[in-house]
This record gives C-alpha cells, sequence and structure tokens, in this order.
C-alpha cells in the first residue's frame, strides 16, 4: 500500500500550484515529527500530501503557511499546517507503513533487509500504537484489507476484479474518510478511491511479476498464465481504464480550494503514472521556486 503515485505532472504545472503542493508535502512531514517524533520521521516516506489536499480542498479548510525549520535541516522553509486534513494525511502515513511492513515475509527477504524491516518495525511501533488509538476507524480498515489479501491470495484466483478487491477497498474506504459529512461527497470518493486502489493494485502485481514467480507467491498475472510483458500489457489497459472511470466521477466534485492543482494530480498525474505522458519528462532536473 503506497500513495507514491499520487503526484502532479510537472510539464503542466503552475508555479503557483507547485509551491502548494510542497508546502502540503512538507506540512505533512512536519505533523509526523511533530505528533510522533523524529525518529518516525526520519524513517517515513512522508508521501501523504495528497490526500491532506483532497481533505482540505473538499471541506474549503484554508491552511495557514508559515516558516518553519524541518529537523535535520539549518534554512526555514514555509509549510501548511494546522488542519485536519494534515493530521488525518500523517496518520495514514504511519498506519500504512506500518501495515506495508506487515505484508513482507521475512524468510523471503536477504538479511540486509531482514535487519532493515526488524528496525523499521521497532521504530514505528510506538508511533502505529499511538495512531491506531487516535484513529480506530482507519486500523480497523487495515486490518480488515490485511485479512481479506490473505484469504484471497490462499484462494489464488484468477479474476482481477476479485484479486484487487482489498488494495480498493482500503482506498476506497481512506477516501471516503477525506470527504465531509455529505453522503454524496463520501459515496464518490470512496469510488474514485476504489479506482486508484485497483489500478495501483494491478501495477504493483505486473511489477512484481518476475519475483513472485521466483518466491512462489501468488500473483494474479501468474495465476493467468501470462509473461511479464503481458502482465505489464494488461496491468496498463486495466489501470487506464479504471482512471479513465474515476475521472467522470472527479469531474463531479465540488473542490472549495486548489482546483487546478487537483486537476493537474487527479488527472495528469495519474494518467503519467499509469502510461507516461511524455517519456523522459521525470528525468529533468526541475528548479522550481519554493
Amino acid at each position: 500500500m503506497t500513495t507514491g503515485k499520487l503526484h502532479p505532472y510537472l510539464p503542466e504545472l503552475s508555479i503557483r500550484d507547485y509551491n502548494t503542493y510542497l508546502r502540503y508535502m512538507r506540512g505533512v512531514a512536519y505533523q509526523t515529527y511533530l505528533d510522533y517524533g523524529m525518529v518516525t520521521y526520519g524513517v517515513l516516506p512522508n508521501k501523504g500530501g495528497v490526500l491532506a489536499l483532497l481533505a482540505d480542498s473538499l471541506a474549503g479548510r484554508q491552511a495557514t503557511c508559515r516558516s518553519v525549520r524541518l529537523p535535520g535541516s539549518l534554512m526555514h522553509v514555509p509549510i501548511m499546517c494546522q488542519t485536519r486534513g494534515i493530521r488525518l494525511a500523517a496518520q495514514i502515513d504511519v498506519l500504512m507503513n506500518w501495515h506495508r511492513l506487515q505484508d513482507r515475509r521475512s524468510e523471503e527477504l536477504p538479511l540486509a533487509q531482514k535487519l532493515e524491516k526488524v528496525t523499521q518495525r521497532l521504530t514505528l511501533q510506538n508511533a502505529f500504537q499511538k495512531a491506531a488509538e487516535e484513529e480506530p476507524a482507519l486500523e480497523r480498515i487495515f486490518c480488515q484489507q490485511q485479512a481479506q489479501a490473505i484469504a484471497q491470495q490462499q484462494l489464488r484466483g484468477q479474476n482481477y476484479a476479485v484479486a484487487s478487491e482489498p488494495m480498493s477497498n482500503v482506498y476506497g474506504a481512506l477516501f471516503s474518510l477525506l470527504a465531509s459529512d455529505d453522503p454524496v461527497q463520501r459515496k464518490n470518493m470512496r469510488y474514485i478511491g476504489s479506482c486508484i486502489g485497483k489500478a495501483f493494485y494491478l501495477l504493483d502485481k505486473a511489477q512484481r511479476h518476475e519475483q513472485d514467480k521466483k518466491e512462489d507467491r501468488y500473483n494474479v498475472f501468474l495465476a493467468n498464465g501470462l509473461s511479464r510483458e503481458a502482465a505489464q500489457e494488461n496491468a496498463r489497459r486495466q489501470a487506464i481504464a479504471a482512471i479513465n472511470d474515476l475521472s467522470r466521477v472527479y469531474s463531479l466534485m465540488d473542490f472549495k480550494l486548489n482546483r487546478s492543482l487537483l486537476d493537474n494530480i487527479m488527472i495528469l498525474g495519474l494518467r503519467d503514472a499509469v502510461d507516461p505522458l511524455e517519456h523522459g519528462g521525470w528525468d529533468l532536473d526541475w528548479e522550481l521556486p519554493s
């Protein structure tokens, strides 16, 4: 489980929107430091800025921008802070990374990665317990997804929709939590999250084709007898269809803030993550002011 593919498409991003995105990313990282300490801040990738953006923009919560010195840095930088969306994104980061550690079987890892996993578990344990106590509903979502994923692995089914259902469900539940109390918004956000979860699951399984084959782990593409190349093409085609479906629902959402930035992320950025719109675009050395 990861939010790493939720990023803006830089070639079409304005400087103003880039700065807003960057400040939200820093804001979630700084909130992680405030709530869970320096060690957790150093371990987590802190990629929850888009989740905070979605939550605050839907609710119309204007974040406070102030200059702070991030841990490990000598420079003061502008960050967004003091919103529910930012706090929720930090909690999701902690819980998501903790459960991602549980998904990795230690016996299949080389010694160095085994030691790294043990270290990360010890580092995140206190932060995980605190986040789970603060947001028990979030923790239940992850536990249910994990149990469902284990059941799917044991069945070793060939149906792509069924195989991707655990990831689709957890993303759907997470995105619905980002919405306000409006039931229509929650329903639409759940659908958007479900589509993203399905796309990310299929792309991840296609990428892990050879490794899962070597380790005899369940992979829906292996269950269907597809080669690595066929799996990648199949995943790309299904992921594009999922992104197109969510785009139609996303266009109905009433975002009160940051609409142009979210359009860039949820339409261009997601499509670029599935099928690069400009090959080599991310290899450039972007130098944008912050």
